[in-house]
């Protein structure tokens, strides 16, 4: 197997922490998006989206969407990241969030503080990111991890997008709740080291 990755985006971050996490040690290559290099052939060939993540199997087929990696990888190792029963259900109501409502919001910021797009409206995107960011802390008061009473690819996948608060000027100040969640995930030893994998990329 093979992960195909940008270690800056957060999508990559997902399931590169996974990948530390889990201990399977699944083999990274870093394609350099900044070049191009998810438009040439051979990588659409992999995915025909042109974007990064993408594990790729042993036997050629290959698997893009970075939330369909982080579970599959998390089963693989058979790890508690990806819970058993109806636990499942909670998971992926939380990765349907992220990937609709969560990441669309925290990217209006992108928009401006890391694409240099002058024209962003920030008022509109703090209207936008300031309901959900409510629903996400508002479900994290009292408790740990947003599925159970452990870390899950849940977890991953929502708060990858949150490492960017800093750069991208989230108005993430008063969510408490998110902040502490965040910084559980963010002491990881694992995480650290997917964080410094992400700077030398950068």
């Amino acid at each position: 197997m093979k992960l195909h990755v940008f270690p800056p985006s957060p999508n990559s971050k997902k399931v590169m922490l996974v990948n530390a996490i889990t201990g399977l040690a699944v083999p990274e290559e870093v394609v350099d998006i900044t070049a191009g290099v998810q438009k040439a052939p051979a990588f659409l060939a992999l995915n025909p989206n042109g974007r990064v993540p993408v594990l790729e199997l042993d036997d050629g087929t290959t698997l893009w969407e970075s939330n369909a990696i982080a579970n599959r990888l998390a089963a693989l190792a058979d790890s508690p990241l990806w819970p058993g029963g109806d636990a499942q259900f909670d998971v992926l109501r939380w990765q349907f969030w992220e990937g609709c409502h969560w990441t669309p919001a925290c990217a209006r910021f992108a928009d401006k503080y890391l694409f240099g797009n002058e024209t962003a409206d920030l008022e509109a995107a703090a209207a936008v990111f300031h309901p959900f960011a409510r629903v996400l802390d508002d479900h994290l008061a009292g408790r740990d991890w947003l599925v159970g009473e452990a870390m899950s690819v849940a977890d991953i996948s929502v708060a990858m997008v949150v490492g960017l608060r800093e750069a991208c000027h989230y108005p993430i100040a008063g969510y408490d709740n998110i902040l502490r969640w965040v910084g559980r995930i963010e002491a990881l030893d694992a995480y650290r080291r997917v964080a410094g994998a992400a700077e030398a990329a950068a």
